[in-house]
């Protein structure tokens, strides 16, 4: 199975998300693209301005539903089933600032705990831009920060993809997803996708897009993780 979170810039919906059919992923979720013209079982879209959203695409034989979100959640953390060869529930995060009550890594925090016992009924995939890192970690009282969000995920059974994968620890990532106002000098790792701990034994790749192969769509960088083995177990 083919993961992969991109935020894309803005753009069409349609333009934008072929950019990734290299990746030929089995869920996709691209933020702020504008809103498809037909969203169906393979497609969804989420958004209150119809130019900058967040899309979760699945490529058959994986399908889409959209579950009830709880009221006052911080946006955007959508929950969604999926259904397929695996079966699993996804959080499609585009984590937002200000001026909501809950920005950035705090509204992270407080989606997951909101969304705790869904996690805790079905295997959960945590995928897309949380807008966060370690290295602000002095900027959040620590229980709200992002190695407190890693810590509140691993006592739901979820680690980071790249993290196990590459043998990296938080804030010192070598592969950015994010280059501040476009500059190569000014990068960040801000895109995760955190898996169930038991499926990282079943093989895993990571890949991150390149710098000067993404630079002429968007200021982040797709996030592939590809996980091998049988996946059609609990």
């Amino acid at each position: 199975m083919r993961l992969v979170t991109w935020n894309c810039c803005r753009g069409p919906f349609d333009r934008k998300v072929a950019l990734l059919d290299p990746w030929a992923p089995d869920i996709a979720v691209v933020q702020e693209c504008a809103r498809p013209e037909r969203e169906s079982r393979t497609c969804l879209w989420f958004g209150d301005n119809p130019r900058q959203g967040l899309a979760v695409q699945a490529r058959p034989p994986y399908r889409l539903k959209a579950l009830p979100p709880l009221p006052d959640v911080p946006k955007y953390v959508i929950p969604i089933a999926v259904t397929g060869p695996k079966r699993f529930t996804l959080l499609a995060v585009w984590m937002l600032g200000k001026p909501q009550a809950h920005p950035y890594v705090e509204g992270t925090h407080r989606a997951v705990e909101m969304y705790r016992d869904l996690m805790a009924r079905s295997a959960t995939v945590v995928l897309g831009d949380l807008n966060s890192n370690t290295i602000w970690d002095h900027e959040h009282k620590p229980h709200l920060s992002h190695s407190g969000l890693v810590a509140r995920l691993a006592d739901l059974g979820l680690v980071s993809a790249y993290h196990h994968c590459l043998d990296e620890p938080h804030g010192c990532e070598t592969r950015p997803t994010f280059y501040f106002q476009w500059k190569k000098e000014r990068p960040y790792h801000i895109d995760y996708c955190f898996l169930p701990r038991r499926w990282v034994k079943k093989g895993l790749r990571v890949e991150i897009g390149s710098y000067e192969d993404w630079r002429p769509y968007s200021d982040h960088r797709p996030l592939l993780v590809e996980i091998g083995g049988d996946l059609s177990g609990p």
